[in-house]
C-alpha cells in the first residue's frame, strides 16, 4: 500500500461498477475498523452512495504506544529510509498464534479460537503486524477524515467498544463532534458505547456481540 487513498479508490470502483449497476432500492453499508476508515472517506467523495452507514470501531485514530509528539518523529524518521520504512513498527512483527490470555480483541474464547483455526487452515489468510509506513498512512488517514466531516452527509451510526486498545476513541468522539458542529450529527450525536466490548465487536461475546448488531439493525430499519 503506497497511499491509504488507494483503499478508497478501490471501494469507489466497486460502488461504480458493481453497487450502482444493480439498483438497489435500499443500500447500507457497515464497515469495521480500518474499513470504516476507508469507507468515511469514500463517503466524502459520494455521500450518496449509501441510505445509512454503520461504523464499527472505526480507524479514525491508532492507539499508539508512545506520546504522540514521538512516535510521529519515529514516523517521519522512519518514512525516509526505505529498510525502516517497511518494515515492522516497533512492537509488531510477522503472525503469530497469541494466547486467548493476552488477546486485545474479544472476550469471547470460542470466536478467538475460531479465528485461528481459519488461519491454522489458510495461512494466505494471515496478516502480521503493520509497517512504519502504514501506520504513518493510517494516522494520516484519521486526520483527513476530520477536515472532510463537512462533506459527509449520510446517515451514520458509530459503535464504539468501551475496552478498545487497537484504535483511539477519542478520535471517534472527535468525529462525532465534528460531524455535530457540521450540521449532520452521527445518531445519538455521539458513539454509541458498547460496554466492556473490546476492538473485534462483532466477533465478541453473545450479549455485546447481539447488543451490536441490534443497534445495527434498528439504525438500518429506520432509514428505508
Amino acid at each position: 500500500m503506497a497511499e491509504f487513498t488507494h483503499y478508497v479508490d478501490d471501494l469507489e470502483t466497486l460502488y461504480l461498477k458493481e453497487i450502482i449497476s444493480g439498483h438497489y432500492q435500499q443500500r447500507y453499508a457497515l464497515a469495521h475498523s480500518m474499513g470504516g476508515a476507508i469507507l468515511t472517506l469514500f463517503l466524502a467523495r459520494q455521500p450518496q452512495a449509501f441510505h445509512a452507514v454503520a461504523l464499527v470501531a472505526p480507524m479514525f485514530g491508532i492507539a499508539l504506544p508512545l506520546p504522540s509528539f514521538l512516535a510521529h518523529r519515529i514516523l517521519d524518521w522512519a518514512e525516509k529510509r526505505p529498510a525502516m520504512r517497511d518494515g515492522y513498527a516497533l512492537g509488531t512483527g510477522r503472525w503469530r498464534a497469541h494466547p486467548f490470555g493476552i488477546n486485545r480483541l474479544t472476550h469471547s474464547t470460542e470466536r478467538y479460537r475460531r479465528n485461528l483455526r481459519f488461519y491454522a487452515d489458510d495461512p494466505a489468510i494471515r496478516v502480521g503486524g503493520p509497517t512504519y509506513h502504514w501506520v504513518r498512512e493510517g494516522i494520516h488517514a484519521g486526520r483527513n477524515i476530520i477536515s472532510q466531516v463537512d462533506k459527509i452527509t449520510t446517515p451514520l451510526l458509530l459503535l464504539q467498544a468501551s475496552d478498545d486498545r487497537v484504535v483511539d476513541n477519542r478520535s471517534q468522539d472527535l468525529f462525532c463532534a465534528a460531524m455535530a458542529a457540521a450540521g449532520h450529527p452521527c445518531e445519538g450525536n455521539k458513539p454509541r458505547v458498547i460496554d466492556g466490548a473490546r476492538h473485534e465487536i462483532l466477533f465478541e461475546k453473545d450479549e455485546m456481540r447481539a447488543e451490536a448488531l441490534n443497534a445495527v439493525v434498528d439504525f438500518f430499519s429506520s432509514h428505508h
